[in-house]
């Protein structure tokens, strides 16, 4: 079912309601497709849309609920995307094929400082003037300079990453841009990070090219999209190069 919450929650000089489905995001995003509201203002479980809009919403259909019961709704439907101030979320893949059963993969980029609780990989989007810094994993793939936290902080784990892949002269603070997060509540014997959350984050750090680098290749912005497009970092990265926009990494 579609519900929508009254128009009171301000941004932008107006007044914007939430719409949200409690039953798939498949049915909300058709709902909104019919009715003429851009995907530009999809928010990973819900839309945004403007108070002039509103009348109009609930006359094609959707059910106009308070706020507390269409959190409430949208929560029990196990639909809800949690995420932080300054956060959005760019993908949302529901019983993404390579996790447990009813696993989901949320792709979210963040301008917060720290990664979010529950991170447990810690990945480096190095850009210089040759591209982005890759490295090759074991199955052939191409992957970004990455590091398993365990049982260092993630700060730890961090800092060893940097000097590992661009040395000591690597004076820039990397910078959270955004992380995969897998929300997995039956895990099988194969599934090895924890649950139900487990975050991928994913840092940007410039480099000058001076760098005398200890590992990797570097693969040219005109070439990652092809190169690295299946990776689930992707959207995050991509859009902090400004290859693709908001809207394109909802579809």
């Amino acid at each position: 079912m579609l519900l929508i919450d009254p128009p009171a929650w301000p941004a932008h000089g107006r007044l914007w309601s939430h719409l949200v489905s409690d039953t798939s995001v498949e049915e909300l995003h058709a709902f909104a497709t019919r009715v003429g509201i851009p995907r530009r203002g999809f928010e990973g479980d819900h839309y945004d849309v403007p108070e002039e809009r509103y009348a109009a919403v609930v006359a094609a259909g959707a059910l106009p609920v308070e706020g507390r019961e269409l959190l409430q709704r949208l929560r029990d439907s196990g639909l809800r995307i949690a995420k932080r101030k300054h956060e959005r979320v760019l993908q949302s893949t529901s019983h993404a094929s390579w996790l447990p059963r009813g696993g989901r993969a949320d792709v979210i980029a963040s301008r917060q400082e720290n990664a979010p609780p529950n991170t447990v990989v810690v990945r480096l989007a190095v850009t210089g003037p040759s591209g982005l810094l890759v490295r090759r994993r074991p199955d052939g793939d191409l992957d970004l300079p990455s590091s398993p936290v365990g049982s260092a902080t993630v700060e730890a784990a961090l800092a060893d990453l940097v000097v590992s892949t661009v040395g000591a002269a690597g004076r820039q603070a990397p910078s959270l841009i955004g992380y995969v997060r897998n929300v997995v509540r039956e895990p099988d014997d194969h599934y090895p990070w924890p649950t139900p959350f487990a975050c991928f984050a994913v840092h940007a750090l410039p480099s000058s090219g001076r760098e005398v680098l200890t590992v990797g290749e570097w693969v040219a912005l005109r070439d990652s999209a092809g190169e690295l497009g299946d990776r689930h970092w992707w959207p995050v990265v991509a859009l902090h190069l400004g290859l693709i926009s908001v809207d394109a990494a909802h579809d």
